[in-house]
């Protein structure tokens, strides 16, 4: 298990290089960046040279792809030419130029993250909430999450901790709020959402809040933000953490201390919930009419 754990937990450089640069570049840019993601993997630069990694190839291949060329070798430039030549350049930029800065700065943040403090804590706790929530999945999410997980990988439990914290109290806390707001504040589909999005928030799932925030965002983002911050602050003032990479209530048998865990998760939600239906009461928000 301890060999299956670590060889997970050290593609996660790699695999973020490889959908960085996927999501710039599209296919041409995954073999590259996973070629190149895994040798800066090997020179030490952790996540954040995997973040690079992804940037640099992405949009060097995107640049890549508007180089003109014969019909008959379309093919040929998306196959071989583009991966090529981004793994050449970009891969001798990596070695020669960011390897080692990266590497230096990556073992820093390592060493800050062991040695973090309990006011540290707090305030990370608060800065990661605040970005998991703030887009449920999207970029900022992601780096949130990417950060975490190296966090993680380097031992840095405070980080992990709250980030993974984060990632279920957005869509529980708008379903405890579809419960105390009821039909007054939310239509009928929001209602069915909010039971959706609470099985989403148990497994650990954040776009659960999606619906809500789509529909409402001026209530709800901050709504979710304030809340999840408040949860993960507090869990991080307790001193509780856990050393697996599950999410929110999954993670209460593992932590240090499962009362106080349970009890920042509860914060959070009740946060959220009290928040974002106060906001929609005040505001003389109306649930929208179903045909």
């Amino acid at each position: 298990m301890r060999l299956l754990g670590q060889t997970g937990l050290g593609f996660i450089p790699v695999i973020i290089a490889a959908y960085v640069a996927y999501s710039i570049a599209d296919r041409p840019g995954l073999a590259p960046a996973f070629i190149v993601g895994t040798v800066a993997n090997t020179m030490g630069t952790g996540f954040l040279g995997g973040m690079l990694v992804g940037v640099l190839v992405g949009y060097f291949a995107r640049w890549l792809k508007k180089m003109p060329m014969p019909t008959r070798l379309v093919t040929v430039k998306s196959l071989l030419i583009i991966p090529f030549l981004t793994t050449l350049v970009v891969g001798f930029v990596m070695i020669y130029v960011f390897g080692s800065p990266i590497a230096a700065a990556t073992q820093s943040l390592t060493n800050w993250l062991t040695g973090m403090s309990d006011a540290n804590a707090v305030i990370l706790a608060v800065i990661l909430g605040a970005m998991m929530a703030f887009d449920m999945g999207g970029p900022v999410n992601k780096v949130a999450y990417a950060f975490g997980m190296a966090a993680f990988t380097s031992g840095g439990y405070q980080a992990s901790t709250a980030m993974l914290m984060a990632i279920g109290i957005p869509p529980l806390g708008m379903f405890v709020a579809t419960l105390l707001g009821g039909k007054k504040l939310y239509s009928p589909s929001e209602i069915e959402n909010g039971r959706t999005a609470a099985i989403m928030g148990c497994v650990g799932i954040t776009e659960g809040a999606i619906p809500f925030a789509v529909a409402d965002p001026l209530r709800v983002i901050p709504s979710i933000m304030v809340g999840t911050m408040c949860g993960c602050a507090l869990n991080a003032a307790f001193g509780t953490v856990h050393e697996t990479a599950l999410a929110t209530v999954m993670a209460i048998p593992f932590s240090s201390n499962p009362l106080l865990y349970t009890l920042s998760i509860l914060v959070g939600i009740f946060v959220t919930a009290l928040m974002v239906n106060f906001l929609k009461t005040v505001t003389k928000h109306k649930p929208e009419i179903e045909d």
